[in-house]
């Protein structure tokens, strides 16, 4: 059966792997699925760490006009699609900020391509492996960022004829570039990054390379040497532990989109159909019931509103019947909340000119729903703040937003404040 085994796989122009068990070290490269498969039968591997490389990984920048993050979580799918050379149905994306003001937020996104990391996870389910996926650029500043107090910093990756270079805020990736390059230019690519270093950066070099040129420019870092491993990665695993997870929060894209087996789907909707028949009448009753629910409930509700003073309602029918007998003036309990008043507030706080649409209103008791459209996502910010200062308006907040058609729509839900004659 063999010993339990932690096997790590780099996958940058091809899929390396390191394997460790103590007394035997194995490095090599994955040629083809077969040889994987048969590597699994012929191991007992139960943990899996994929390493994908920055050639193999999509990096793109973003700037939004505003700094909430669940906005930005909200959009970031649809503004992101055009800047990837395939469809982001093909990738898996993660991004995190890199840079968060007042009033505009840099995100940085990250996109591998579903099908390398689905082949991994098939043969996870296939071999009864635990899985985890991390980035190259993260564990590279997590193992500076363990050697020194720097937080920011270059780093420069050098394995065997592969150079990466990475610049670090605040211990954070944000801006990176990779190459293959000949071995004899090294040093003089390493010389243009240290001449080009403008804000003064400390320059960190990780590599197993002998180099001839000074050193004073920048600190060399040589991971302890492993025997025969095809990465310079594997040595720094061997060195420094949990170097995997970032310093800093990393967010998946959500999707709202579900894939579902189209069989699957008729057979749901064939049992759908035959159980709401079976129990339409059932359904029927409890509509009606609900309804004159719905019907009662209005109903208290608005009694409480005209006649606050009552503390016990039994029917109230009956109970404002009463009180109109008994009180001249309904007006001055009643709460004063004008439909005309409020579009007449929302005319003066939006300019005429100001790209702005209301497609739905929906008022009930102090509570005001509206459905808008703009042509931004500033747009939408700058409006959240003139509601916001808006006397008549209050607990301003902004709900869902879908981009489509070069139309931003948004809800905004707000509290209408009113007074008693």
């Amino acid at each position: 059966m063999g010993k339990k085994l932690n096997l790590i796989v780099y996958i940058r122009d091809k899929e390396r792997f390191y394997l460790s068990t103590g007394e035997k070290k194995i490095s090599s490269v994955f040629e083809n699925h077969p040889d994987i498969s048969s590597f699994f039968e012929e191991n007992h591997v139960t943990h899996v760490t994929v390493i994908f490389g920055r050639p193999a990984i999509f990096i793109r920048k973003i700037e939004f006009p505003f700094s909430s993050l669940k906005m930005i979580s909200q959009v970031i799918l649809e503004e992101t699609s055009p800047l990837f050379p395939v469809s982001t149905e093909e990738l898996e994306l993660f991004w995190y900020p890199v840079l968060k003001e007042k009033t505009k937020t840099i995100v940085s996104i990250l996109g591998i391509e579903k099908s390398k990391i689905e082949k991994w996870q098939k043969l996870s389910a296939t071999h009864k492996f635990k899985l985890n996926i991390c980035f190259e650029p993260f564990i590279l500043s997590n193992y500076v960022s363990k050697i020194t107090t720097e937080r920011n910093f270059i780093l420069v990756f050098v394995d065997h004829n592969y150079f990466a270079r990475y610049i670090v805020k605040n211990k954070m990736v944000v801006e990176s570039n990779s190459s293959y390059i000949e071995p004899d230019t090294i040093e003089n690519v390493l010389a243009d990054v240290v001449n080009n270093n403008d804000e003064r950066h400390p320059v960190f070099c990780i590599t197993d390379s002998k180099f001839s040129a000074r050193t004073d420019q920048y600190t060399l870092l040589i991971p302890p040497a492993s025997e025969s491993v095809s990465s310079v990665l594997f040595s720094i695993f061997e060195s420094k532990k949990n170097l995997c997870k970032p310093s800093h929060r990393v967010f998946s894209v959500s999707r709202s989109e579900l894939a579902v087996n189209p069989f699957v789907l008729l057979a749901v909707i064939c049992y759908l159909i035959i159980a709401g028949l079976m129990f339409r009448p059932l359904l029927i009753a409890r509509q009606i019931q609900e309804k004159v629910n719905d019907t009662d409930k209005k109903m208290e509700q608005i009694f409480r509103e005209a006649f606050p003073d009552v503390k016990k309602i039994v029917n109230p029918v009956i109970q404002a019947r009463e009180r109109l007998r008994n009180i001249g003036d309904v007006q001055k309990v009643v709460p004063k909340i004008s439909v005309i008043s409020i579009m007449k507030e929302i005319s003066d706080i939006v300019p005429a000119n100001f790209p702005f649409k209301v497609s739905q209103m929906s008022l009930r008791g102090s509570d005001l729903f509206l459905t808008c459209s703009t042509d931004t996502l500033e747009n939408v910010e700058l409006l959240t703040q003139k509601f916001t200062r808006s006397s008549i308006f209050q607990n301003v907040k902004v709900g869902s937003i879908v981009p489509e058609s070069g139309q931003i729509t948004f809800n905004l839900l707000m509290k209408v404040k009113y007074e008693k004659n």
